[in-house]
């Protein structure tokens, strides 16, 4: 059984690769361009694809986005058509808007006109490339809400202690979900006298905040 029902309307780069990672975890996707080559090249790593100009309000009706649990606008090369675009779902019914866009005055923009959520996918790259490279243990940090699931590499002050006593959930609100070897191709068993070794690596989840300053490294 799906999970969920999403539709994305842009078949460029960050359309296509969302959509098709989209139906990858088991959710129903629904993919519509105006690019024949594309759609045909897509089709069968979705549910279902149209060729269809979203940007034409009898397309978007017949399109029934108020269906799904979110429509995905990932197409920016002209904002103008976005606008359009969103003005028309929202007028259809869509439960969920979000949209791709490229500068802050744009994201204000969108956001009055009653988008849901604006990314800028550059943006966001550029910002997790920066805490990568600035947070020496954290390989990856994922955040939401002020809480994070973040894969570490165990710092030298986490070393050779029983899991017990750093007894990292009361002192810092940090939970270590997995435990992989060094090389990180497997995964290894915990428990309160498990110790951290010098090069293990985790994933964690907790307060994004003590999640960086356990971690960081120097």
């Amino acid at each position: 059984m799906a999970k969920n029902s999403y539709a994305v309307f842009g078949m460029g780069t960050f359309g296509a690769k969302l959509a098709t990672e989209l139906a990858r975890s088991g959710n129903t996707v629904l993919i519509c361009d105006r690019d024949v080559a594309r759609i045909e090249e897509l089709k069968d790593k979705v549910s279902d694809a149209v060729i269809a100009d979203v940007t034409i309000e009898e397309v978007v009706r017949e399109l029934n986005v108020d269906k799904f649990d979110a429509v995905i606008l990932g197409m920016s090369s002209y904002f103008e058509s976005q606008v359009l675009a969103l003005t028309l779902l929202k007028q259809a019914g869509a439960k969920k808007v979000f949209i791709k866009s490229k500068s802050a005055i744009q994201e204000k923009i969108l956001y009055r006109l009653g988008a849901d959520e604006v990314i800028q996918p550059e943006l966001d790259v550029a910002s997790r490339l920066a805490r990568k490279l600035s947070l020496s243990n954290i390989s990856d940090i994922f955040e939401f809400k002020g809480s994070a699931i973040a894969d570490v590499i165990v710092p030298p002050a986490l070393e050779n202690i029983p899991l017990r006593d750093l007894d990292l959930r009361g002192k810092h609100n940090i939970t270590i979900l997995l435990k992989y070897t060094p090389d990180g191709l497997n995964v290894c068993s915990i428990g309160p006298d498990t110790t951290l070794k010098a090069g293990d690596q985790l994933t964690v989840f907790g307060d994004q905040k003590s999640i960086i300053e356990l971690f960081r490294g120097n």
